[in-house]
């Protein structure tokens, strides 16, 4: 008598299993998002693989979506947020449309009524179909990418069109049915995530290189250092390209961290939140180069009538939005890294004492309770060294940019695309 026990067939491979291989291929090691009917098996798929990736819940869509944001800022990673249908769905807007407005690579992984209700009194439908919200078009307006999966054999196609876009500078949106997210997928499905995007202006750079080595034998040399900076990775390139050129460096206020405050040169945060004595050096510069910022009006007040004086540069993935010569760079730790390499060192080893800004004027106080740098000054003690900040807009945000040091190793981050 035959006695063998039968092997089990394997569990069949899912769209959503081949999702959350595909995610842990990317490297990202948290999924932010909140549960529903609609999305329910990416959790499941999530709750059930043995790669390094987890699920986090949050209360709601939009504090799942700026934790998205915040992971791709403060890793230079990937973001990636799960919502379910309908109002989850509507939920993500605010949140994507600041990652849209600031560049910050995100994937949303969106779940939709099954196919077969579309369009045909499905609860939360948003096909487009018989009257219904479009939500193709909806995403589309503040996403670099968006797609509804409509079966399994399009999901390589789509997700790798959206890692792409992604990768560009900004979220990207696949919608999910949720008998698509359930159907089988081959077991030999493999994603091979595409590459990021590298690259730059040969002649371009030639040109920076060249501006730069006259600029420091004419005079003195201002960075102000950008967001992309981060993104990039690049801030140990940047350092070496200041020592080259001997340059005073500022930061943009959503870029704080990416020059420390007691490296040599550095002259305070740009713009309307920042200080005098960035205005200072940028008005005696010989040149001031901008470094992965596009000066949005933030960074920039305050700073116009010096800038309109002195010769402007930039370097970086997007023109900067005043007039300049411009090098276009998509991967800055190599665009920056290569003119530190081709400039010779101009900037001794020493100590260096430490930056202090002048106390900003404010008026007299004339009502109990603590002004805003005090504030600051009594949570700038109480923040351990190498901790990640993030700021909100507004006031606080403000006063947080202008006082607040950032500890090395530590990032500190604001959303000043939508605020």
């Amino acid at each position: 008598m035959d006695t063998a026990v039968p092997h089990p067939d394997p569990p069949v491979r899912r769209v959503v299993d081949a999702m959350v291989d595909a995610v842990a291929d990317l490297g990202v090691s948290h999924v932010f998002g909140v549960d529903g009917a609609n999305i329910e098996d990416v959790y499941d798929a999530l709750f059930a693989t043995d790669r390094p990736v987890r699920g986090v819940v949050a209360k709601h869509e939009f504090a799942a979506a700026t934790m998205a944001d915040g992971y791709a800022r403060t890793t230079g990673g990937l973001g990636v947020v799960a919502a379910t249908s309908g109002g989850g769905a509507m939920n993500l807007v605010a949140g994507l449309a600041e990652s849209f407005a600031s560049r910050v690579p995100v994937l949303a992984l969106v779940g939709q009524p099954p196919t077969r209700l579309e369009g045909a009194g499905a609860f939360q439908d948003s096909s487009g179909k018989a009257g219904t919200i479009h939500a193709v078009r909806l995403f589309t307006e503040i996403s670099r990418y968006c797609a509804r999966v409509e079966g399994p054999d399009e999901l390589p196609r789509h997700l790798d069109r959206a890692v792409a876009a992604a990768w560009s500078g900004g979220p990207a949106v696949l919608l999910l049915p949720k008998d698509v997210q359930q159907a089988a997928v081959d077991r030999g499905f493999a994603f091979a995530p595409p590459a990021r995007r590298s690259g730059h202006d040969p002649r371009g750079l030639a040109r920076i290189r060249d501006l730069l080595a006259a600029a420091r034998r004419t005079g003195k040399i201002v960075f102000v250092a950008g967001d992309q900076v981060a993104r990039d990775d690049a801030r140990e390139q940047l350092r070496a390209l200041a020592a080259a050129t001997d340059a005073a460096v500022g930061v943009v206020p959503d870029a704080k961290d990416v020059y420390p405050a007691d490296e040599p040169g550095f002259s305070g945060v740009a713009g309307c939140m920042g200080h005098a004595e960035l205005v200072e050096a940028v008005r005696h510069c010989t040149l001031c180069l901008l470094i992965g910022t596009r000066m949005p009006a933030l960074a920039r007040t305050g700073l116009e009538a010096a800038l309109d004086t002195v010769p402007v540069a930039g370097i970086g993935a997007e023109p900067p939005y005043l007039p300049a010569e411009h090098a276009t760079v998509l991967d800055l730790r190599a665009g920056l890294g290569a003119l530190a390499e081709e400039l010779s060192p101009a900037r001794p080893a020493g100590a260096v004492a430490p930056w202090m800004s002048a106390p900003l004027p404010v008026p007299l106080r004339d009502g109990p309770g603590l002004r805003y740098r005090e504030a600051v000054e009594a949570l700038a003690v109480m923040i351990p060294a190498g901790a990640d900040v993030f700021a909100d807009a507004g006031n606080t945000g403000a006063s947080v940019v202008h006082h607040l040091p950032v500890s090395r190793g530590g990032r500190f981050v604001v959303a000043l695309g939508m605020g």
